[in-house]
């Protein structure tokens, strides 16, 4: 689902570049290097490379078949890379560090795709539809 601005405090994106910080850039899932704002993609990786980190440049781009022209080539994948914060109760007015947790953009679709049920009741909630004892 979308992200809903409104439900989250107005200060959010200072929170969650606090929550980024305090985790070096890195997804507290899986442990993947993410990119800070303002650093060219092309630098990142030669960083990547810099830093031994191998097998995450594998992760950098797919080798793919262009569906029109059948050509090959390589499609570079910056989201893979995006850090981003979870709120791990889903309710984004609640920022207490024990509840933020900063995860790349594959594992925070992960996570989410898990919660769906979840996530699909707090917002039906939020949306005024009482709930049952």
């Amino acid at each position: 689902m979308p992200m809903n601005r409104k439900l989250y405090p107005h200060n959010w994106e200072a929170i969650a570049f606090s929550i980024k910080e305090a985790a070096n850039w890195t997804c507290q899932n899986c442990g993947r290097p993410c990119r800070k704002p303002k650093v060219a993609w092309v630098d990142f990786v030669r960083w990547l490379l810099d830093q031994g980190e191998t097998g995450w440049y594998n992760d950098t781009s797919d080798y793919i078949s262009c569906d029109e022209t059948g050509e090959w080539g390589y499609k570079e994948r910056p989201h893979r890379f995006t850090l981003t914060v979870a709120h791990l109760n889903h309710k984004p007015e609640d920022c207490r560090t024990e509840n933020l947790k900063a995860l790349c953009f594959p594992c925070h679709a992960r996570y989410d795709t898990a919660q769906m049920k979840l996530k699909k009741r707090l917002k039906a909630e939020r949306l005024g539809q009482l709930t049952l004892l």
